[in-house]
């Protein structure tokens, strides 16, 4: 299959691009993952279903991909929670990785190729430190490591921001013997000799230098997307680029992908203002494929106003969609550009990931697809296979309208009367509003 021009927006040249790989047909993706000290939230949900569906894109497209996402498995939220349970730090990180895993496969998010540890990456992180210190990016304060801003000279490229303008990251404590207020920890020293030993002392690594090792062991130097949540912006992902590219004299990543921020009361949805929504509470009440639907209806990078009260009509929305797999027998097993409402839905999503765009085309010709099995297959394998969704519709028996229950019972009357034509039709019309008949023996 030919592989299909893709433009992307990069926030490190804040305009859209052209996307070519480094090494076509392969592509390098790194998407930072969580910090398992609690369930995921509506936010990483946004996240990574974006970022599988760009995955699933890039695939159909006619790449192939390496796509590693990590999972932070030593931080302070994570021993601060493990004192709290009583437990080992890694029994919390284990707890919450597979919470975490059972939330995306409710998502039906496709597991990334390599899904590294911390933990299991320390000597890798000790030699990326190394090699910081030795070029003068890094110096040492008493048992910590602490990497110097000023020695980056795009620091603050990836947010706009000037170094004088910048303080200390979020995650990163003010210590009045640094040299500049915005230097950050590569390595944080135990003065009780806890964590891992090092050629500084026995501690842990800081935030940002993890990243940079795993994804400099799995991709290389420089990958060709970087990608995570806006908030990752800065700090992170701004050191990450200084730490990397000082040592490698490279650029870390050739196109920056930031998906936008979840509003809840419009209010910016963040643990600190005691907001977030864990997914478990979520799925109480919404269908993880609607919800999966509902990100896809936004482009990933437009900001979401998220209230329940959205949520019926989006399930209205999905069903009429799942009414397509009723029409269509099979699914073929590639994608038919010749066919001009295939090429355009393709081209939507070609231009930076649009699924709002293309799914407006889907659903403004929906009548036309319905009437042709070929085309009606094709939308399918869009949906299933690049949209990750189910199309399972999302039934509430209790709630069957007059309506419904009439159809329901004209059927059931053309099948006792042998009118097989017009059982079928009816299954059709009941498939269009979203219900599934199943025959069975009783």
């Amino acid at each position: 299959m030919l592989l299909l021009p893709l433009q992307l927006t990069n926030s490190l040249s804040k305009k859209k691009e052209p996307f070519v790989p480094q090494h076509p047909p392969h592509v390098n993706m790194y998407v930072c993952g969580i910090t398992p000290y609690d369930h995921a939230h509506l936010g990483h949900a946004r996240c990574y279903v974006a970022f599988d569906t760009l995955a699933r894109f890039l695939t159909i497209a006619g790449y192939s991909l390496t796509y590693v996402r990590n999972y932070t498995d030593i931080e302070d939220k994570i021993i601060n929670k493990a004192h709290q349970l009583g437990q080992s730090i890694d029994q919390v990180a284990n707890t919450f990785i597979q919470s975490y895993k059972e939330d995306m496969k409710r998502l039906n998010c496709s597991e990334p190729d390599i899904e590294p540890k911390v933990t299991t990456h320390i000597q890798e992180i000790i030699t990326f430190i190394e090699g910081l210190v030795t070029n003068g990016n890094a110096y040492i304060i008493g048992l910590d490591v602490y990497f110097d801003i000023t020695t980056h000279a795009q620091y603050g490229n990836l947010g706009g921001k000037k170094i004088d303008d910048l303080i200390a990251g979020s995650r990163v404590a003010v210590n009045a013997t640094k040299r500049n207020p915005g230097d950050f920890a590569l390595w944080k020293g135990n003065a009780e000799g806890q964590f891992w030993p090092s050629p500084w002392g026995s501690g842990r690594p800081g935030w940002h230098i993890e990243c940079s090792a795993m994804a400099y062991k799995y991709l290389g130097s420089t990958v060709d997307i970087h990608g995570g949540g806006m908030d990752l912006m800065f700090p992170h992902h701004e050191n990450e680029i200084a730490q990397s590219e000082c040592l490698t004299g490279k650029p870390l990543a050739r196109f920056w992908l930031h998906n936008a921020f979840i509003n809840i009361n419009k209010e910016k949805m963040s643990k600190s203002l005691g907001n977030a929504i864990n997914l478990k509470q979520i799925f109480e009440s919404i269908d993880p494929m609607v919800l999966r639907f509902y990100f896809l209806q936004h482009h990933y990078r437009t900001p979401l106003d998220f209230e329940f009260s959205e949520f019926e009509g989006v399930k209205t929305a999905y069903n009429r969609l799942c009414a397509l797999s009723s029409l269509a027998s099979t699914t073929p097993q590639s994608i038919n550009l010749e066919d001009p409402l295939i090429a355009t839905i393709m081209q939507a999503l070609s231009d930076d990931l649009n699924t709002s765009k293309a799914l407006g085309i889907i659903f403004e010709h929906l009548s036309t697809i319905k009437q042709s099995a070929t085309i009606c297959q094709q939308i399918r394998l869009i949906l299933r296979d690049i949209f990750g969704l189910t199309l399972e519709p999302i039934n509430e028996p209790n709630n069957i309208t007059p309506e419904i229950a009439l159809l329901l019972q004209a059927r059931e009357e053309a099948r006792k009367n042998r009118d097989w034509a017009k059982a079928d039709a009816l299954r059709a019309e009941l498939a269009h509003l979203g219900y599934t008949v199943q025959d069975k023996k009783t």
